[in-house]
């Protein structure tokens, strides 16, 4: 069985009351107090497998110091040091009942008295140098090589039912609910695949999302053209994604083995991102072209992640729960929609740092502008103008004097309506909890990391399409991306 291994500890800490104790022979060692929690991860671990941790420790006076992985003792604990001239050198085994995990595990080190108190004269040792070594899991995860971006638009959103018409609009013959609506446990089991499929944890994720639905894989895919590899959690695998599924209305599927398709959308990673942008499109059909657009941007930028709903918005019959508007928002609409396993990918990426910036295509036809950026409230952060500027400047250099594209952003001077204040992912970017996301009333709150780009459609045609111009077509709103997020 392979193995991986984790740096918890790679610096110096000095554990106990009396921050003078080594200054005579490790005069520089930070002082950590009398306790300490250290996170890591161990991607892929069978928690099933024993590990060995492994450190170094110096003036190590008793055995009644903690050692704990997960809330649970190392058995052996922190062992006494012979000498406090000498550093020891320890491994001990951690076992099955520490329950180690993809993410989140906690390594606890504390010191105490010698009769075990945490008060009074605690043990002062330094520890050094902690890392655990554990077994992953033997898993084979499916593997395609070929041309990433036409499997995604030739492949993927093909399979995809249009639904002609929008909002109120929409053709009746063409909606057969095949959003399926997740249940709340299912919700809360995505956060956990999508937390593993951040920290590089591939085969647990894929494992954990085949107990979820067994229509889902997590599939590594090496693009051809780029030579970079990708990670997409999608429905079936490329050449066999299963068939749209027709249900009634309210549709939920909890046994995991039912191999009617879901349509939760999919998710690509990229494990050596080199810009901290992520892309989705929530309305692949309905906002013509935008799925496209955030594909071959995601590939163009080298994007962090990508994120396509698997349904049209308008697939589902019956109305969203959540905030509405002179549209009509439907339950397959993951933009207007607070409970789906799109927004829980996108609240598990947007938190899991703090420089990502996420764009979302969508479309229009009502914005007098060609391209119009919201950030959900007026005092929008200065990247948004600059990347409107960087849009329009784009436009300008490849229309050799032709028509451009004209862009704005919503600020202090309004603008165009479509400014995604009742997005369930803007809102929840703004600081809003995620349980209060979904009433209308509640509003963006503050400035976020999230752009809401609105565009007609000329913004979103592929530079060969007939109808496009040299400065009016979605390559040069990716040029301005690109640009912008240099």
């Amino acid at each position: 069985m392979a193995t991986n291994f984790t740096v918890i500890l790679f610096q110096r800490q000095h554990f106990g009351n009396d921050p003078g104790t080594f200054d005579d022979i490790e005069p520089d060692v930070p002082f950590a107090g009398s306790a300490k929690n250290f996170s890591f991860d161990c991607a892929d671990v069978d928690p099933g497998e024993t590990a060995v941790l492994m450190f170094q420790s110096r003036d190590v006076d008793h055995r009644r110091n903690i050692l704990r992985i997960n809330g649970v003792d190392v058995f052996g604990g922190l062992p006494v040091s012979p000498a406090r001239d000498a550093w020891n050198a320890n491994v001990l085994l951690i076992e099955p009942h520490h329950q180690l995990k993809a993410t989140g595990n906690v390594l606890h080190v504390e010191s105490r008295t010698s009769s075990g108190e945490s008060t009074g004269d605690v043990d002062d040792f330094i520890i050094d140098n902690v890392v655990i070594v554990y077994k992953i899991l033997d898993v084979s995860l499916p593997s395609i090589t070929g041309d990433l971006a036409a499997f995604l638009e030739n492949e993927l959103l093909r399979s995809i039912t249009n639904v002609k018409g929008s909002g109120d609009e929409a053709d009746p013959a063409d909606r057969h609910n095949e959003y399926v609506l997740p249940t709340e446990s299912q919700l809360a089991a995505w956060r956990v695949v999508f937390r593993n499929l951040l920290a590089g944890s591939w085969a647990q994720a894929h494992l954990q999302a085949k107990r979820i639905s067994s229509t889902y894989n997590v599939v590594r895919y090496i693009d051809t053209l780029s030579g970079r590899t990708h990670y997409v959690l999608m429905e079936g695998v490329p050449g066999h994604i299963p068939d749209p599924a027709r249900h009634s209305s309210g549709v939920t599927i909890t046994d995991p083995s039912n191999p009617a398709r879901r349509g939760w959308g999919t998710y690509l990673f990229d494990p050596q991102p080199q810009r901290a942008v992520s892309l989705s499109a929530p309305h692949p059909k309905d906002d013509l072209e935008t799925a496209e657009e955030a594909i071959e941007g995601y590939l163009a930028l080298h994007a962090r992640t990508l994120l396509i709903a698997g349904a049209d918005r308008d697939q589902n019959t019956s109305l969203a729960p959540c905030a509405q508007s002179a549209r009509p928002y439907f339950e397959s609409d993951v933009a207007h929609v607070a409970e789906s396993v799109f927004q829980m990918a996108f609240e598990e990426i947007y938190s899991s740092d703090a420089v990502t910036w996420h764009l979302q295509f969508h479309g229009n036809s009502t914005c007098i502008e060609d391209v119009f950026l919201s950030n959900g409230v007026a005092s929008a952060p200065q990247i948004l103008s600059s990347l409107a500027a960087n849009i329009a400047a784009a436009s300008t250099a490849a229309a050799a004097s032709g028509p451009v594209l004209t862009s704005r952003v919503f600020d202090a001077t309004g603008g165009c309506f479509a400014r995604g204040t009742d997005n369930m992912q803007m809102r929840f970017a703004s600081g809003l909890p995620h349980t209060s996301i979904c009433a209308p009333p509640n509003l963006p709150v503050g400035p976020s990391r999230f752009i809401h780009m609105e565009q007609r459609r000329d913004a979103r045609r592929a530079a060969d399409d007939p109808a496009a111009t040299p400065g009016r077509n979605r390559a040069v709103v990716i040029a301005g991306i690109l640009a912008t997020f240099s």
